[in-house]
């Protein structure tokens, strides 16, 4: 059987796209298009021809539109990105990350990666057995997040140790010396999402 080949979807105009987002918006913040209106200047027939994307609103219009509603002027544009950063693993996959060189025994599984233009994030599961070799805190930019899914360890960020169980979670500077210390059970595994800034200079 031969592949039916991939359709051919047409994307909606741009200005399908602002209006509907417009109109989502406007919805979302509970306003009907008269209270629109009298909150932005902008006449109710134009709204109403904004949202249905008939008209090409101008920068100042949708500005006007914004501050009525009470959004940042970007939103209006955010379904105009037509590439995003995706990725699926699957039960059991995933991208194995040695950290620290195997003389350290801490062994990441990378799950999940995106990255946008301002930030970008990676997510882990984590196992670590007993014997816990010693090792280096981390510190690194960014913000961090974890979530105990089994076993009981000891975890050191700056000059606090917490005794995390599981269904424990724990979010931190990533600039702050952190990392675990001291395993209560002979395996513990939690979820890590680690974020940071992407920067944009050239």
């Amino acid at each position: 059987m031969e592949d039916s080949p991939p359709l051919d979807i047409e994307k909606p105009a741009l200005d399908q796209v602002v209006g509907a987002t417009v109109k989502t918006h406007r919805m979302l913040g509970g306003l009907t298009l008269a209270e629109l209106s009298t909150r932005s200047g902008v006449s109710t027939a134009m709204i109403s021809k904004i949202e249905r994307g008939q008209v090409s609103a101008s920068l100042g219009t949708l500005a006007a539109l914004a501050g009525g509603i009470g959004v940042p002027l970007i939103n209006f544009f955010a379904g105009t990105v037509e590439h995003s950063d995706v990725s699926f693993v699957a039960a059991g996959e995933g991208v194995t990350v040695q950290r620290l060189g195997s003389g350290f025994g801490h062994t990441y599984k990378m799950i999940g990666r995106a990255e946008a233009s301002h930030v970008s994030f990676e997510s882990f599961s984590v196992t670590l057995e007993k014997p816990l070799k010693p090792r280096p805190l981390y510190r690194h930019r960014g913000l961090e997040f974890m979530h105990i899914t089994s076993g009981e360890m000891v975890f050191q960020c700056g000059e606090a140790k917490y005794h995390m169980k599981p269904g424990d979670s724990i979010s931190f500077e990533s600039s702050n010396a952190h990392g675990p210390v001291e395993l209560k059970t002979d395996r513990v595994s939690f979820i890590a999402l680690v974020t940071k800034a992407v920067s944009n200079d050239v």
